[in-house]
């Protein structure tokens, strides 16, 4: 068998949860050959991640996924330096994914470092229709509670959505986060349960923790209130993946530039004060609490230099209140000066 045929191998195999380690260690060599190489295996796993996110996959997406790989293989330069493997067998690939998608066994594992989904199941038995449902807490609403099929609370919070299955399958909880939500799953030593998030996913059998995790923020925020998470991270390239495990009064500071975690200890209270109507805050900057303004608020805060920006505040405040009352609250001892007009707010510093 030839150099290709043996990565071909590996990577069918690799997604399949199947790869030995012998085998593994070859496959994560060959993908350090060339930044090419890697651009072909995530666009295999890219396509392996959406099938198994939607169980069901029809021939055309099939088929516009060897299309996408296809048309990726023949852009590569072929360096005579480097292992550049021919494009990989069509039918091989192919046969591969459907397999996949038909609910077959596959395990995630990231470069060989952590499984980030353990999906079991029959080659033989059909794939079933999945129903998933989506709620949404737009910005300037009270938060929202749903309880899942399996009997988890989870509490979102403004500007946030939430998407799930109507029922779990027999292998796997998941559910997919864009915003903030504080999250009291059921235990259950059998099935684990994923929180997808941007470049993160959370892993647990039964815990209470609180996310923070904006699509269009450059961080995401776990703090663990009661039993044990499992992070899976990896920077926005999809490298320098990463795994901790939080303990009970801790949280993880996640940067998605550089995919680095920082672990500290946490202020569970003020974490998940949010789903008790409140809102507190300790030494944090001025930036930060207006960030959460406008989205509890449905407001747009600007400020006018970035010596106000700076300024750290301590106290509490009731969602209840209207903004102008907590803006009084915020700055009264009066450390910047502020303008409001309509839905926007002005914020610049004393000294100007």
């Amino acid at each position: 068998m030839s150099k290709t045929d043996n990565i071909e191998s590996y990577i069918v195999r690799y997604l399949h949860g199947e790869i030995a380690e012998d085998e593994l260690r070859e496959l994560t060599e060959w993908l350090e050959l060339a930044p090419e190489n890697k651009e072909m295996f995530f666009d295999l796993k890219g396509a392996h991640d959406r099938m198994i996110k939607h169980r069901i996959v029809s021939d055309d997406e099939l088929e516009r996924s060897w299309q996408r790989m296809q048309q990726r293989i023949v852009a590569q330069p072929v360096k005579p330096s480097i292992a550049v493997p021919k494009t990989p067998k069509r039918k091989a690939i192919v046969i591969a994914l459907s397999y996949i998608a038909a609910a077959s066994a596959a395990v995630l594992i990231y470069l060989g470092i952590s499984a980030l989904i353990e999906h079991r199941g029959q080659a033989d038995e059909p794939a079933l229709a999945v129903v998933y449902n989506e709620i949404s807490v737009p910005k300037g609403s009270t938060p929202n509670t749903v309880k899942l099929s399996d009997g988890s609370i989870v509490h979102l919070n403004a500007a946030s959505s939430l998407r799930y299955p109507s029922t779990f399958d027999d292998d796997m909880r998941a559910v997919w986060l864009d915003g903030e939500a504080y999250f009291e799953v059921t235990a259950d030593s059998l099935h684990q349960f994923a929180v997808h998030l941007k470049q993160q996913d959370v892993i647990v059998r039964g815990t209470k923790f609180n996310v923070e995790a904006y699509h269009d923020g450059e961080y995401s925020i776990v703090t663990l209130a009661e039993g044990s998470v499992a992070l899976v991270s990896s920077d926005e390239n999809g490298d320098n993946a990463t795994r901790i495990r939080l303990r009970p009064g801790q949280k993880a500071h996640f940067d998605r530039k550089t995919g680095k975690v920082a672990v500290e200890e946490a202020n569970v209270e003020l974490a998940n004060s949010w789903i008790r109507g409140e809102y507190k805050f300790k030494d944090e900057p001025l930036l930060l609490i207006a960030q959460r303004l406008e989205k509890y608020y449905d407001i747009s805060i600007r400020f006018d230099d970035e010596k106000a920006e700076k300024v750290c505040f301590t106290g509490t405040f009731s969602l209840r209140q209207n903004i102008d009352e907590v803006m009084r609250i915020i700055n009264s001892e009066r450390q910047f000066r502020y303008s409001r007009s309509g839905n926007e707010i002005h914020i610049k510093s004393r000294q100007y």
